[in-house]
């Protein structure tokens, strides 16, 4: 065969593109408990997070202490104080940002009044403007919001949104928005 023709160039990336793809197809295969182990872990870090349980041994207990209902399609997770009483709550999230899906939990005080913090699991935004929704003091200022049916957050009230990053911020505040709605509309169910 002539390897300066376009059949060789076209055989032999044909069978060097395969050789590759199975290589990854394998690896993946092999490594794919591990990488639903870590998915999970990911999940339940994020949840303890908005739940405020800093604690470590608390992680590893996480079937223990923490309950997961289901409420239809959604889960709902539930810390419950020693007396049995709820604690606080976390619901999933998920919606669209600029670039691709936006997934995460928020935390919420048993009696519904109170945010207690904002955690995302998933997000495609762009590194460096709208990616930083996931950074600390972005999230953080969504901690210890009073929750008030009907009115919805919004930009400029002790909400900065990321400069350079309208759309970002905007979805995460309409995400966050839409998930609050949802969840007080749940709170007659949950509530004891």
């Amino acid at each position: 065969m002539n390897k300066d023709g376009h059949l060789y160039s076209i055989v032999f990336t044909f069978f060097l593109t395969a050789f590759f793809t199975a290589i990854l197809a394998v690896t993946q295969a092999v490594y794919l408990q591990v990488i639903t182990a870590n998915e999970a872990d990911v999940h339940r870090r994020a949840i303890l997070k908005v739940l405020n349980v800093p604690d470590d041994s608390f992680f590893q207990d996480f079937a223990a202490n923490v309950s997961q209902q289901f409420l239809g399609e959604s889960a709902v997770y539930v810390i419950y104080n020693p007396d049995g009483t709820p604690q606080s709550y976390a619901f999933p999230m998920n919606g669209q940002g600029l670039w691709g899906a936006i997934k995460g939990y928020i935390g919420v005080s048993a009696d519904f009044s109170e945010l207690l913090g904002l955690e995302f699991v998933e997000q495609n935004e762009t590194p460096g403007l709208g990616g930083r929704i996931d950074e600390e003091w972005f999230k953080a200022q969504f901690s210890g919001i009073r929750i008030t049916p009907g009115q919805p957050l919004v930009y400029g009230e002790g909400i900065d949104a990321v400069t350079g990053a309208t759309s970002s911020s905007n979805a995460v505040l309409g995400l966050l928005n839409n998930t609050l709605e949802e969840v007080l509309a749940l709170q007659e169910v949950l509530s004891p």
